[in-house]
């Protein structure tokens, strides 16, 4: 490019999977996985790119935090681009080019920061550390993906695995199909029509400039713990630092559907939810004290009404009690509670726990995996594979790095929070012996923590019908 007779030469080189990552033609692209990839690098690289190329061109690029998008991409950029073609204005945290176009960076700490952006229109959008965003914030911007340009339009993002926003990043990008292939994603109900979507995976050897710059990096990356290892070294989307289950395992925890006796106790639990979706599972107990979820609904934009009607057509058997959300007792401005809505329209309700730490110890203690005398591995908590959002959602949480008892709530923890109040609602597993046999009567209890309505009259064995 030239300006007033003065040549602009950019110096980047980009490495080969950058060079992937900047001419791939899909409407949402991912540049991820390993440490050192160079993905901030391509970012700020691919934005000025185009702010160059195309005059009047609006471009917007996050971070979760005002801290870390200050320190990494206006830092960096502060550091790369030419003010012979653009000034930086700190205020307003925005580059203007000479040619009429626009880098502005921003920062989206709560959901509800999507509004800022009502009626805003960008031609190209990137997010820097994706998975540290909510997959809300993500798909309202895409909705701010508009112009009068006839211009082709983008969403780029970078990111490693791990965060609150690990499930839906690794469902949209990495489990959509093979990686540095356009895939079509089929409609859905929440997205009618779908872009195209490309994963370009980035690993530390793609970075040589890195490399030579720092050959102990790599070692240090070597060196971390085998989850830290996985991540940060490999790029790898099934395990990864602070998740806060890692007792799940997919072969002993998920089975098959089959006919539940009817003889078994069953129950439901919801965790209320509008916007965000609203989860309901049912559970049943059987009479070894195995707890099984064997059915889910998992939907957004229904009011009250709606999720109880919903509820009521997914239930033919005999449900012994419903555990509702806490805040669902709070009276509207019309003097009724969501919970009474509920119970208005066919469900009746019981409080759920608020107990939150003891609530997450209880679901460690339901998968725990243990090992019989026969070496066989199995788990007290089973899940039938039809309740794909519990799934989905269960092993990607992670745990608050602030309050590492807890998960972190900005996840998709919704399947979790009614999965909690479902085995808060029970007693303890630790509380009974494995035993050989499948008499319920032949289960003793190890201490006599249980609440006082479960405890038998004076040998501490317990019915099927206490439990």
């Amino acid at each position: 490019m030239k300006m007033s007779g003065t040549t602009i030469i950019n110096e980047y080189k980009p490495q080969t999977r950058q060079y992937l990552f900047h001419t791939c033609p899909a409407d949402e692209i991912l540049y991820g996985g390993a440490a050192g990839g160079g993905k901030s690098e391509a970012l700020l690289e691919d934005a000025y790119k185009n702010a160059t190329k195309y005059s009047n061109c609006k471009i917007i690029m996050f971070r979760r935090t005002f801290p870390d998008l200050e320190r990494s991409l206006i830092l960096r950029s502060r550091e790369k681009y030419d003010l012979r073609l653009a000034k930086y204005n700190e205020s307003k945290r925005r580059w203007t080019f000479a040619n009429g176009s626009i880098i502005e960076f921003a920062y989206m700490d709560k959901e509800s920061d999507v509004f800022n952006y009502q009626g805003a229109e960008y031609d190209f959008i990137y997010w820097d550390e994706l998975t540290h965003f909510t997959e809300t914030q993500y798909r309202y911007m895409t909705s701010r993906l508009r112009g009068k340009q006839k211009i082709k339009r983008q969403i780029k993002s970078a990111t490693n695995p791990g965060g609150v926003g690990h499930t839906w990043v690794k469902s949209r990008f990495i489990d959509v199909g093979e990686s540095e292939k356009i895939h079509k994603p089929l409609p859905t109900e929440d997205e009618q029509k779908p872009g195209t979507r490309c994963f370009i995976p980035a690993k530390i050897h793609d970075n040589q400039e890195l490399l030579n710059n720092d050959p102990d990096y790599l070692r240090r990356l070597e060196s971390l713990p085998t989850k830290e290892r996985k991540q940060l070294l490999e790029g790898d989307w099934d395990s990864f630092s602070g998740q806060a289950f890692d007792e799940w395992n997919k072969e002993i925890h998920v089975i098959k559907p089959f006919q539940i006796p009817s003889t078994w106790k069953r129950f439901r639990t919801v965790d209320y939810g509008r916007t965000a979706p609203f989860c309901c599972l049912w559970f049943a107990i059987d009479q070894d004290y195995n707890l099984y979820v064997y059915k889910e609904s998992y939907k957004t934009g229904l009011d009250a009404v709606d999720q109880a009607k919903e509820i009521v057509s997914m239930t033919a058997e005999k449900i012994e009690y419903t555990i509702l959300d806490s805040a669902c007792w709070i009276k509207n401005q019309y003097g009724e509670s969501i919970a009474e809505t509920y119970e208005n329209n066919g469900v009746p309700v019981e409080l759920a726990s608020k107990d939150r730490l003891n609530g997450k110890d209880r679901v460690h203690a339901w998968l725990k995996v243990h090992e019989d005398s026969k070496g066989n591995r199995f788990s007290k908590l089973k899940v039938f594979s039809n309740c794909e959002n519990l799934i989905r959602t269960l092993p990607s949480l992670p745990i608050d790095e602030r309050r590492p008892e807890d998960i972190n709530t900005d996840a998709e923890d919704h399947a979790y929070d009614a999965l909690r109040y479902g085995v808060m609602s029970r007693p303890d597993p630790r509380t009974f012996e494995p035993i050989e046999s499948n008499a319920m009567s032949h289960i003793k209890t190890v201490d006599n923590n249980l609440p006082h309505a479960l405890q038998d009259n004076d040998d501490n064995n317990y019915s099927w019908n206490d439990l």
